[in-house]
């Protein structure tokens, strides 16, 4: 039995018109007749009583009827399914994030990929802003977020958000450090008299001090350098040195409880701005695409609810046009 020949059937039916159901299929009014007159030789039987002014089932064609019109939704359902089945995006996408935005930004964009983009198979990467630019810059990572939007050539990079840095401070040890009061805001100046734990270049923060203290004639005092932010923040937390980096939830807690200061700076130049940035080398992957397009959803929601406290939207242009929480 053929499938064509049960879609004839039903819409001819369904129209009482061999014309109608021609003009509805796109069909020759003949082509349509041969296929009804195929399956009533097939089944033995006359589906129709044809009439001067159309044709209307016979006792038959109201018992096939019903059948034969499961049977035609059921195969229309099967091959618009697998349609999109077949169209759906599919593969390894790869997204690279810094360890302070991971714990936002993947989990929605994980149950948003698994929800609608369940052939895709999403591989996180997460680590340092340094791990990070490393991960785009070999190709190991389609995806990523990044402070850092010196890249060159065969990438897009789309600036998100700018956060101010502040200078974190144990509370029971900044006046020892200022060797006096401890100041509201701290200055350029301040960072080649303090003692600075940083991490090593290429971070995105550690090329921002050593670029605006050589503009200013000044060497940073570097006490440690470290990439691993727990090990920073504890150095911190014990009362060995002050580090520059914006307010995330690793440092909030602590301030909040009032055993870390954070000084802002006079300067507003001590800030850094959030990058999405994609490999263009398979930009026409749709795979990619839908979980990039997923991304910049999920970071602009993260904005609205103020995920980012201090940070601000940047616009197309890379101007800051105002307040991220609406």
């Amino acid at each position: 039995m053929v499938f064509e020949d049960l879609q004839a059937f039903v819409i001819v039916a369904r129209h009482g018109s061999f014309a109608q159901a021609a003009a509805a299929l796109s069909v020759a009014q003949s082509a349509l007749s041969k296929r009804v007159q195929r399956l009533e030789e097939r089944l033995g039987a006359a589906l129709f009583e044809r009439r001067p002014r159309g044709v209307v089932l016979t006792e038959a064609g109201h018992a096939f009827l019903a059948r034969a019109q499961r049977l035609v939704d059921d195969l229309t359902d099967l091959e618009r399914n697998f349609s999109s089945l077949v169209h759906m995006p599919a593969g390894e996408v790869r997204i690279a994030l810094p360890q302070r935005t991971a714990g936002l930004l993947a989990p929605p964009v994980i149950e948003r990929c698994s929800r609608e983009l369940p052939l895709v198979n999403l591989h996180v990467l997460e680590g340092t802003a340094s791990n990070v630019h490393g991960w785009l810059m070999r190709g190991e990572a389609d995806i990523a977020i990044s402070y850092n939007a010196d890249v060159g050539a065969g990438f897009s990079v789309r600036p998100v958000l700018v956060e101010p840095l502040f200078l974190f401070v144990a509370a029971r040890a900044a006046a020892q450090h200022f060797d006096g009061p401890v100041p509201e805001r701290c200055t350029i100046a301040d960072l080649a008299n303090l003692p600075l734990v940083l991490p090593r270049r290429p971070n995105p923060v550690r090329v921002l001090i050593d670029r605006l203290a050589g503009g200013h004639g000044l060497k940073p005092r570097i006490l440690f350098e470290t990439d691993g932010t727990a090990t920073l923040r504890g150095v911190v937390e014990r009362g060995l040195g002050v580090s520059v980096f914006s307010m995330s939830t690793t440092w909030s807690y602590a301030v909040e409880s009032g055993a870390m200061l954070a000084i802002p700076f006079t300067s507003p130049l001590m800030n850094w701005k959030m990058h999405l940035m994609r490999n263009t080398k398979d930009a026409g992957a749709v795979a990619i695409s839908r979980v990039h397009e997923i991304v910049e959803q999920e970071i602009e929601q993260l904005l609205h609810v103020g995920a980012w406290p201090y940070a601000r939207r940047v616009g197309p242009e890379g101007g800051v046009p105002g307040p991220a929480v609406s």
